[in-house]
């Protein structure tokens, strides 16, 4: 009950309360989505690194690579595809991961907008029902021709209880969508961190081990195709 009045009562009363109601829903889901997401897809970038190194240097790329692929999350797609295109160039390598951590990027950011609408739509949205509110109380203190404190205090508490209700799921939606969007720039910077000492550690074990880059990485090589047929551009993968 809230100011003698049920709940649905309120929300029968005032069609703004319902998209309220139905804004707070889809914002309760998002924010919901959002945080299983980086949940299941954290990392720990240094810790990762190192892990791969010490498998590179130890087993070889043939094992790094096996591993990296057991790592669901934006950090062993990144350690696959370098090791994947591990004989190209740093320049070109560097490139082929900016490109990936570009739609790790989008993923990062998918809904938030949504969300950010929502925390905007909800204040105004309030501040909409308040105002329809007191034009409909003064409305029928005018018609009826009688009114008082009383009367027009209850009008008023009624129309900015919308208010109330849309900062209510507005505030809330904005330190979420704050806190998401944050958390995106976050990861994005430590991945292009880590991309560039991957591009370094790849350089030094390539400079090192030399031929057997190509065959510990690379699918064995089929039978040249006839001249008529274009071959498959396999000196990279992504």
């Amino acid at each position: 009950m809230i100011m003698g009045q049920s709940i649905v009562s309120i929300l029968k009363s005032s069609i703004v309360m319902i998209i309220l109601l139905f804004a707070s829903i889809a914002a309760l889901a998002l924010i919901l989505e959002r945080f299983w997401y980086f949940t299941r897809n954290r990392f720990n970038p240094t810790k990762g690194l190192m892990e791969l190194r010490r498998i590179l240097l130890q087993s070889g790329a043939t094992q790094a690579l096996e591993w990296s692929r057991k790592q669901n999350n934006p950090l062993g797609r990144l350690f696959v595809v370098a090791l994947e295109n591990i004989a190209l160039g740093g320049e070109e390598l560097s490139d082929l991961l900016y490109s990936l951590i570009l739609e790790e990027r989008i993923k990062y950011e998918r809904l938030l907008g949504g969300m950010g609408t929502l925390a905007n739509a909800a204040t105004l949205l309030g501040l909409l029902g308040t105002v329809t509110g007191l034009i409909g109380a003064f409305g029928n203190i005018a018609l009826t021709g009688s009114g008082g404190p009383a009367v027009v205090s209850k009008g008023i508490a009624e129309a900015l209880f919308t208010t109330a209700f849309g900062l209510f799921i507005g505030i809330p939606v904005l330190f979420f969508y704050n806190y998401f969007s944050k958390k995106s720039i976050d990861l994005t910077t430590a991945l292009e961190s880590i991309a560039e000492r991957l591009v370094v550690l790849l350089a030094r074990y390539r400079k090192e081990h030399g031929e057997t880059v190509m065959t510990q990485t690379q699918p064995n090589p089929t039978p040249a195709a006839p001249q008529a047929v274009v071959a498959e551009d396999t000196t990279w993968r992504f």
